[in-house]
């Protein structure tokens, strides 16, 4: 059984990115996109906010630690250890989730961006 990915394909950034991913590690995990899911409106939105990948067990990494699931796939893991440690993964996460709400707020909730 593979590792879900949920995340959102009308995001360019997100769409290259996912492509990257299905080249390099596609036989560990399934990409669906958020917005073909039967999701109620609510989970839908949270689901849209920050990347998730559901493992095997029904386990949830959200945000950055969904990140680091991609990456340990793949040698760039290293990256996600040294990202982890006490103080630095503080840091890396409030960058992480402040560049994640922008990009929702930007992407969903600004009106003039919807034009």
């Amino acid at each position: 059984m593979k590792k879900t990915v949920y995340y959102d394909a009308k995001c360019p950034l997100c769409c290259r990115e996912i492509t990257l991913w299905r080249k390099l590690s596609s036989h560990l995990f399934d990409f669906k996109d958020v917005h073909q899911q039967n999701f109620t409106a609510d989970k839908k939105a949270r689901m849209l906010r920050l990347l998730h990948v559901q493992d095997e067990n029904g386990q949830w990494f959200i945000g950055l630690d969904a990140n680091f699931v991609l990456w340990r796939s793949h040698p760039i893991g290293w990256l996600s250890y040294l990202l982890s440690l006490p103080g630095i993964y503080w840091m890396t996460c409030l960058l992480y989730n402040a560049w994640a709400k922008r990009r929702y707020e930007k992407r969903y909730e600004c009106k003039q961006c919807q034009l």
